[in-house]
């Protein structure tokens, strides 16, 4: 989205009133909503000026909508008749004009596409999953251990999501650490490194729906594709992309964001250490406060309509303003006060309606899990740096940072071994039926008992020519003789991956 200000405008506020349908005219076509890293929005003003929604750039010369209200917001996430998440009928591309974050289908088709994904991540208990993220925190906080010193961002948040996922598709941690490899570069900002990490990202999703086609098991990926709904092979890849892509972003930010909130705040610290504010009243605290994404496409309006004051034209882009809404005085009133957030589950960020976010649950023991094993294992921890010299992400719509540097009491000792060697590539074949063994003497029949000389004696035939054995024609039992041809065995796409992995390019 492009946010563009009059040279005069010191509030970052658009002048010069609207035009006809109700878009600013001039220069001032759309509040400054991200000036740069660390700036604050003025989400107050915004909303004293323009209402619920204020009309925004989604592309060069393509208007929109941004919803700066609770209920605005709330709204549109459940209104399923005049707005649609899906962007072909107003896209010429049929694809998004921001990044979206929901399943960009509606009705019947969403619901055959979501089931399967809300099915088999209902079946991750919480018994399966947080064995896996303390594995996964272990290992990271483990090779930190001696040193004293870690980016909480980089060497914990940024790659615990990875690992954790990957396990629970069934596969060995070596694509876990490629696909949090992968993850940093989309992540780097640098052309020539994201360009080719999101066709490697979707080249490991392709070859996992492949890999566990052909050879399923009891995991998230395997439950997917064994759904009735019947899912094809690029709509599995599809759904597990998205489960990842909106996923993964947001859950580093939230577990960030919460470490930081207690490394600022003693207040919040005690507090959590105590036992008076809850892990789960923690996390809504942080997704009411400090929420990892602050803005986000994903609705259009299916009509001419007028909403909240304003006119929509059909086809108008619709940006969800999590951050806007969770700031707007209608139902936010605890302030900085953890305790009087406590119980508080109505933010906006897991959605709303039929597009609610299918991995809640999933996600809240994700990082409830993964703050406790930070807290536990390194004691005494705090920040590096000053506050205000801690570098947030650019662009208005993750809110989080690009690292979180910390010291705590150094254990002198590492809680993992030594990264495992990358798993050597396993051959697959096409099994064949083979014929039964020939029973001839050329397969060496069992040798027959020795015979008495009076039984040898009685079958000798009578004296005169002896016929002449009968030759076998040219040729014959060659085909008992040549060797079965291997077939050629079938690339794995995973391991080819892998094997073309450069960590860290």
């Amino acid at each position: 989205m492009r946010q563009g200000t009059g040279a005069d405008d010191r509030e970052g506020l658009p002048r010069g009133g609207a035009d006809a349908a109700g878009c600013p005219r001039g220069a001032d076509r759309a509040p400054r909503l991200h000036g740069g890293p660390g700036d604050e929005v003025p989400w107050d003003l915004l909303r004293a000026r323009h209402g619920g929604l204020v009309p925004v750039e989604v592309g060069p010369g393509e208007r929109g909508w941004l919803l700066l209200g609770y209920k605005e917001n709330l709204q549109v996430l459940r209104d399923r008749d005049l707005f649609s998440a899906d962007p072909r009928p107003w896209s010429p591309e049929g694809t998004a004009p921001a990044r979206s974050g929901a399943l960009a289908r509606d009705g019947e088709e969403h619901q055959r596409l979501r089931v399967p994904l809300v099915e088999a991540l209902a079946q991750v208990g919480t018994p399966q999953l947080v064995p896996v993220v303390e594995r996964a925190a272990v290992h990271l906080l483990g090779r930190v251990a001696a040193e004293g010193s870690a980016d909480l961002i980089g060497q914990y948040a940024a790659p615990l999501p990875a690992l954790v996922l990957n396990e629970l598709f069934g596969l060995p941690d070596a694509y876990g650490r490629l696909l949090a490899d992968l993850t940093t570069r989309l992540w780097s900002g640098e052309p020539d490194r994201a360009g080719p990490a999101a066709r490697a990202v979707r080249a490991y999703f392709a070859g996992l729906v492949a890999r566990k086609r052909a050879d399923p098991g009891e995991d998230l990926a395997s439950r997917l594709l064994a759904h009735p709904h019947g899912l094809t092979d690029e709509e599995a890849v599809a759904s597990l992309s998205l489960l990842w892509e909106t996923g993964h972003e947001p859950t580093t930010h939230l577990i960030g964001n919460a470490l930081l909130r207690l490394l600022e705040d003693p207040r919040v610290w005690t507090a959590y250490l105590g036992g008076t504010l809850t892990p789960e009243d923690f996390v809504d605290y942080v997704m009411w406060t400090d929420p990892p994404i602050r803005m986000l496409a994903g609705r259009y309006a299916t009509a001419d309509a007028g909403f909240a004051g304003a006119r929509l034209r059909r086809g108008d882009p619709m940006l969800f303003g999590f951050a806007s809404a969770h700031t707007d005085p209608s139902v936010f009133h605890g302030g900085d006060d953890a305790m009087a957030m406590a119980g508080n589950r109505s933010h906006l960020l897991w959605g709303a309606g039929a597009h609610r976010c299918p991995a809640t649950g999933f996600t809240r023991e994700l990082v409830r899990t993964a703050i406790d094993m930070a807290v536990d294992r390194m004691r005494g921890m705090v920040l590096a740096v000053e506050p205000h010299e801690l570098r947030r992400r650019g662009g208005p719509s993750v809110h989080g940072l690009v690292e979180l540097p910390v010291w705590f009491t150094a254990t002198g000792e590492r809680a993992e071994p030594a990264e495992e060697e990358p798993e050597a590539p396993v051959r697959r074949w096409i099994r064949k039926k083979r014929r039964p063994a020939s029973q001839g003497a050329r397969y060496q029949a069992p040798l027959a008992r020795e015979e008495d000389p009076a039984e040898r004696a009685a079958r000798v035939p009578a004296a005169g020519p002896r016929p002449r054995p009968r030759r076998p024609p040219q040729g014959a039992g060659a085909r008992y003789q040549a060797p079965f041809a291997e077939e050629e065995a079938r690339p794995d796409p995973l391991e080819a991956l892998l094997a073309a992995w450069r960590p860290g390019g």
